[in-house]
């Protein structure tokens, strides 16, 4: 009789359910990435815009350039808050999504634990018959040979 674990379908659905949960983990990490990419973009392009405003500040500027220069880096500095919120929102719904993971993981290895101590048991009741097969093939052996003596 092969070995069945009676909590095999609970099994399956906890394994899923952490795939799951691991899944949205890395989307939400991706995501991550990919707004502190784009928020060191966004500074480096602030950086190289500043430092080219600079020099036409010593070449000589009007006002009016003056004030499209200082338009433009409010809306670069505008565009940085907001990622850096953004960012900020995502690392928040990632420590949640992660504590999510780590108890559906912690689900499926309880789970895991079971099973194996219950086919540990398993085995041990299988070997402890086969022990007993063995012990009764040797008395009837010894038997049918005191017989013939």
């Amino acid at each position: 009789m092969p070995f069945q674990f009676s909590l095999q379908a609970v099994l399956r659905c906890r394994e899923s359910f952490e795939q799951r949960e691991r899944q949205r983990l890395q989307m939400i990490t991706r995501e991550v990435v990919k707004s502190k990419q784009q928020r060191e973009e966004a500074t480096r392009d602030r950086v190289k815009a500043l430092a080219e405003t600079q020099k036409k500040l010593h070449q000589g500027m009007t006002a009016v350039e003056m004030q499209y220069e200082l338009a433009c880096d409010s809306a670069r500095i505008r565009k940085i808050t907001t990622l850096d919120e953004h960012i900020a929102k995502l690392e928040d719904l990632r420590q949640r999504q992660l504590e999510m993971f780590r108890k559906a993981q912690q689900q499926r290895k309880i789970l895991e634990n079971l099973r194996e101590r219950q086919f540990a048991a398993y085995q041990l009741i299988l070997a402890r018959r086969e022990q007993q097969q063995m012990d009764d093939r040797f008395l009837i052996t010894r038997a049918v040979q005191a017989s013939r003596q």
